[in-house]
């Protein structure tokens, strides 16, 4: 359930008419309760067994699971099923949620109040969890990152989805004059056999940054965290990855240049 995923589902639940939550059958609201008590206690490999067997074969292991709430630094304070909607093909529950989590973009601690939808399907004689739009696995390096002539590249998050690799990186100008950035032209991500990975460009802003789309301008000590999403193999799993941004443009300068990160060692 990361804050991006909250979101999403709360926006699409916002067009679906709802119930009252008393109309959520006891084994449904129990089998809810206990998925999203797990998770307020951090016992996400007890969550992980409440997931549908879909949703197990998503993630691929509990610790791929764990990793999701772990990269965002994810804690439910508390929360309360509010309403429900039942169809043929199951039932989704929406639960108002209070979060705390790490805002990458400021890198501090945020909160937020979210009403996150789950589903509830029908597993043998009992009922399983579907929790949606997650990455499968997530990390929040602590050293992938480059500096060229003073501009610097923090990759703040990778999230792995099935097809795209999703990118969370903070750009900083440390030298005297402007720097123009823009990523969206030469960039590359590689994995450990060399083979090169480009950005998506899209027209939708989940995928694509439009800022660094259409160029990133920083001022000496700028700042700007920013998205950008790789298209990638559908269970892309590296051992390592290394990402050259580039081009990169000085005011007045005669030529571009490439930020590239040293090579990033993926956990196993």
């Amino acid at each position: 359930m990361t804050l991006r995923g909250c979101c999403i589902v709360a926006a699409l639940v916002a067009f679906v008419p709802m119930r009252a939550d008393a109309a959520l059958a006891k084994a449904e609201r129990s089998v809810l309760s206990q998925y999203v008590g797990a998770l307020q206690a951090g016992r996400y490999d007890a969550a992980f067994t409440l997931l549908s067997r879909d949703e197990q074969r998503y993630f691929g292991s509990a610790a791929n699971y764990a990793s999701v709430f772990a990269a965002d630094r994810l804690k439910i304070d508390a929360f309360s099923i509010v309403a429900s909607k039942t169809d043929r093909l199951g039932t989704v529950a929406l639960v108002s949620e209070r979060i705390e989590f790490f805002d990458q973009a400021h890198q501090s601690p945020g909160r937020v109040t979210a009403k996150v939808a789950y589903g509830i399907l029908r597993a043998g004689s009992g009922y399983a969890i579907k929790d949606p739009y997650h990455p499968w696995r997530a990390l929040a390096p602590a050293d992938f990152a480059g500096d060229t002539n003073g501009v610097r590249v923090l990759v703040r998050k990778l999230s792995f989805y099935s097809g795209r690799l999703e990118m969370v990186a903070t750009f900083q100008n440390s030298a005297d004059r402007p720097v123009t950035l823009l990523p969206y032209g030469r960039t590359s991500l590689r994995d450990e056999s060399g083979k090169s990975y480009a950005p998506i460009f899209s027209r939708l802003p989940g995928l694509t940054d439009k800022t660094l789309y259409t160029g990133l301008r920083l001022p000496p000590s700028g700042e700007y965290t920013g998205l950008m999403t790789f298209l990638t193999p559908a269970r892309f799993a590296p051992a390592s990855l290394t990402l050259t941004i580039a081009p990169a443009l000085f005011d007045r300068a005669d030529a571009p240049f490439e930020i590239p990160l040293p090579a990033f060692q993926l956990p196993t």
